[in-house]
């Protein structure tokens, strides 16, 4: 634990997940620095600008350190053979007051763009979902001294990043919420879904890199018994929607409020990759009519709208509600202060 605390020149072992899609404000990233544990920025989705935006607001809210999380991923994709998954999402577009939507999905990657602008900007850790960063882009950040801190549901992932020059690595179980870090989902389509307790001594048996642990966590005595067995710190990500400070919309935290543990599923209806997520109307009739999802990003880039109208209309038959299966033991709101401290008291 120590030697983690030091290379991230942070009080307590507690990382808050970088949740992409708007819940990481530089409120909730500065809160938890403050408190102590290490806030990260969910920049999966954003531009070189909205990024640079949020790390200058973040920086004037604490002067701790704070990471930006990166999909490795490349995330530039165009379809035009979207006809039929259209062709069913329009029901709910006209439903929500929408526009239909257009035969042909293009999403854009910004990934060259952010790395400039975390080199600029002298940020000091990165961490990365979905795969390895290309070789050409660690020699840029760790020219600039950047600890980098790669997520892996596998040994094999774990390995790759450890070989590739990562200096951290977070397991995560089949128990998290939201998207599943697997590499290869070609070859595991749902995900590699090895729980956390069994992936975090395999990657303490056989990497020699800090092991951070990640899935289903939302309790001390969970954090303490993964740490008895060897692992560096802990990351929370469904405790953390629920934090004052987050961009979790009202929608959200009523659904997360209400789930009980056995509410959530893997799905990949909403974005083309496997996340785990609260169920609701979307995923069941998405399911039901048994329509082949697009790959990732093209399924996300075509239900963003109709997630975009879910939020504005409070209405989380249409969110996306990526949750842990720990969410059903959470009932309240609180600050990112009080969610680091009662972590780690004692």
């Amino acid at each position: 634990m120590s030697q983690l605390l030091k290379l991230l020149d942070i009080k307590y072992p507690i990382i808050q997940a970088g949740m992409a899609g708007g819940i990481t404000t530089p409120g909730l990233v500065a809160a938890t620095a403050e408190a102590g544990g290490l806030g990260t920025i969910g920049a999966g989705y954003m531009d070189a600008a909205a990024l640079r935006n949020d790390i200058i607001e973040t920086r004037d809210l604490t002067d701790r350190p704070f990471a930006v999380n990166l999909f490795a991923a490349d995330l530039n994709a165009s379809s035009s053979n979207v006809q039929e998954m259209q062709k069913f999402l329009n029901k709910y577009r006209k439903e929500l007051g929408l526009q239909l939507g257009s035969y042909t999905v293009k999403a854009y990657d910004y990934l060259e763009e952010k790395v400039s602008v975390i080199l600029e900007e002298k940020i000091s850790i990165v961490s990365t979902a979905f795969g390895v960063l290309p070789a050409k882009i660690i020699g840029q950040l760790k020219s600039g001294k950047v600890v980098l801190i790669g997520m892996a549901t596998s040994l094999d992932e774990a390995l790759q990043l450890e070989e590739a020059g990562y200096d951290v690595i977070v397991a995560q179980g089949s128990e998290a919420g939201g998207h599943r870090g697997t590499f290869d989902v070609k070859k595991y389509p749902d995900g590699c879904n090895i729980g956390l307790h069994v992936l975090v001594e395999e990657l303490l048996e056989n990497t020699r890199l800090p092991i951070i642990a990640a899935g289903g966590i939302y309790s001390k005595k969970q954090a303490d018994a993964l740490m008895a067995m060897g692992a560096s710190g802990v990351q929370i990500g469904t405790r953390f929607l629920l934090a004052r400070e987050a961009g979790t919309n009202q929608a959200y935290r009523e659904a997360l409020l209400r789930a009980r543990g056995e509410d959530t599923k893997l799905t990949k209806v909403f974005s083309g990759r496997p996340a785990r997520a609260i169920r609701n109307r979307f995923i069941d009739e998405v399911d039901a009519s048994r329509l082949e999802t697009l790959p990732f990003p093209v399924q996300n880039q075509m239900t963003k709208d109709i997630r975009a109208a879910g939020k504005e209309k409070v209405n989380a038959d249409f969110l996306s509600l990526w949750a842990g299966q720990g969410v059903g033991s959470l009932n309240k709101e609180e600050t990112a202060e009080e969610i680091v401290r009662s972590f780690a008291e004692g």
